[in-house]
């Protein structure tokens, strides 16, 4: 029977539901889990940029109080996926793919792991780890995209499919906007940005049996965790356990299986015993990825009026050498603003560097720097007011693919926007606006972030005491997912949220997607 007292829950002030293990530090991440015969591993980094490995000295290291492994690509045990990834007509083509550590001698960029030691605690590891000493045949590396452009490559996945996001774009005549009437070119840069949240990357690898594996790691998404290492290790995916209850800070950094995780688990495969293995906060800089450096040129055509006639947005950004990783860096500048001419293109610098990965908004976030910088720029060069620019190129229907949106409220943001910071007091002329000594003055910008949706289900109990619990794989990457779960479960069962408990962050519930970070 319903509780209609509880009927409206969703949207309703609610502590969070998993609050009080958080302040109270009850809370476990991936590095808290203690279990029994647990061991600790520490990384060792190259010191060279490009080159290869001609020899390693481990001896002290292996010799040090407490250690009881020290693994390189001359001792580590064969992982099965190491030589059979790409080959399995089942998955999708890729090109390149995750460092596939300890399997040769090659220095692909600075810091790769080239080591690992082994201790029955972190501090002796890490004293051990000092100890290992490398040799090492450089060569002339290249890490700096600007002086790489020239090299710059249409990415294989457009290559493949014309009709692929990568691939050059076209709408009405090409680079339309030389010929304009009122025009501009400005180029952009993004610089690297390295993720750092407050929790580090950390994972605890378990061997429960020969066939049967247990992570607890930091992942967005248990479930494709799960899957890369089954591959990986030649696994049924039912044998592989992903464990991520509590996930501090992830952004986009835990969207991609990573090299240290496969190095704690070949550990925990040689010692024979769980092996806990948490990144430096230095090794976060370099093991694992970065949003990354991209150069952008726009220009852009408009009447006198203030309509855009043309625009052509072109990106590169880096990916390593061994890796294609790509971003949607033009794609608002495809479908944001009513304009019968556009040109994009997207190209990729391979360089000596560890492999970027996405990072909050991921390339929209990047495109939408450049495209709303021109736009500003082209408003002051048509004397008119930025907000105003955007309201005559604003479109109701989604021009790259000519059909309506779902939904759209972006003329009411602007609205809502202008009311609150009291916009109709901002003047035209830069640098008008001062507080004591001080320039003051704000702008407005737009970004976007596909709303991307996949399957998920949920488990239910209805237990003998009148509670509910739910189960499901998702993951929380700090949204507060739980209790946004629990408001929907109270509302539907007529509950109230007091009776519901809400699980999630295992592989082993039911099915859920990956958590993304979108634009904030």
């Amino acid at each position: 029977m319903k509780e209609q007292a509880q009927d409206k829950q969703i949207g309703a002030p609610m502590n969070r539901v998993d609050g009080r293990l958080k302040v109270t530090g009850a809370a476990k991440y991936s590095a808290e889990y203690e279990i029994p015969g647990i061991t600790y591993a520490v990384l060792v980094g190259s010191t060279i940029t490009k080159g290869r490995l001609t020899s390693i000295d481990t001896r002290a290291a292996e010799r040090a109080p407490g250690v009881l492994a020290v693994i390189t690509h001359f001792n580590s045990p064969k992982v099965p996926g190491f030589d059979t990834a790409g080959k399995d007509p089942s998955q999708p083509a890729t090109v390149g793919g995750p460092l596939k550590i300890f399997k040769d001698d090659l220095i692909r960029f600075n810091d790769q792991p080239i080591a690992l030691v082994v201790a029955d605690s972190w501090e002796r590891a890490r004293f051990a780890a000092r100890l290992v000493k490398a040799q090492y045949a450089k060569e002339k590396h290249q890490t700096n995209l600007e002086a790489n452009a020239a090299q710059a490559f249409l990415p294989t996945s457009a290559k493949k499919n014309p009709k692929s996001p990568m691939a050059d774009y076209q709408r009405g005549q090409v680079d339309a906007y030389k010929t304009g009437a009122i025009k501009l070119e400005s180029e952009y840069v993004i610089p690297t940005e390295v993720h750092h949240p407050m929790e580090l990357q950390s994972i605890t690898a378990h061997w429960e049996a020969p066939d049967r594996l247990t992570l607890y790691d930091k992942t967005q998404g248990t479930l494709a965790t799960r899957r890369d290492f089954a591959r990986e290790w030649n696994l049924p995916e039912e044998n592989v356990k992903v464990i991520a209850t509590f996930v501090g800070g992830a952004f986009g950094n835990a969207l991609h299986s990573w090299p240290h995780e496969s190095a704690a688990i070949i550990a925990a495969k040689v010692v024979n015993r769980p092996v806990k293995l948490m990144l430096t906060r230095e090794q976060m800089f370099t093991m694992v990825g970065y949003r990354p450096y991209t150069w952008q040129k726009l220009g852009m055509s408009a009447t006198p009026d203030g309509k855009i006639t043309a625009i052509t947005h072109e990106s590169i950004g880096q990916t390593s050498t061994y890796e294609e990783f790509t971003e949607s860096t033009l794609a608002q500048t495809r479908m944001m603003y009513q304009s019968p001419n556009v040109t994009t293109r997207y190209r990729l610098a391979a360089l000596d560097i560890g492999s970027p990965i996405w990072m909050r908004g991921p390339g929209e976030a990047t495109g939408a720097f450049a495209l709303e910088s021109a736009m500003d720029e082209m408003a002051h060069l048509l004397n008119l007011d930025p907000l105003e620019f955007r309201l005559r190129n604003y479109t109701d229907q989604d021009p790259e693919k000519n059909k309506p949106w779902s939904t759209k409220f972006l003329k009411e943001c602007y609205q809502l926007g202008a009311e609150r910071v009291g916009w109709n007091k901002r003047q035209l002329k830069p640098g008008s606006l001062r507080d004591g000594d001080w320039l003051i003055g704000y702008g407005m910008g737009v970004g976007t972030f596909g709303a991307h949706r996949g399957a998920a289900t949920v488990g239910a109990q209805l237990l003998p005491n009148g509670t509910v619990l739910l189960q499901c794989a998702t993951t929380d990457i700090g949204p507060g997912t739980g209790t946004v779960m629990t408001q929907i479960a109270a509302e539907t069962l007529g509950l109230s949220p007091q009776k519901i408990t809400f699980d999630l962050g295992k592989s082993s519930y039911p099915k859920a997607g990956t958590k993304v970070a979108p634009l904030r």
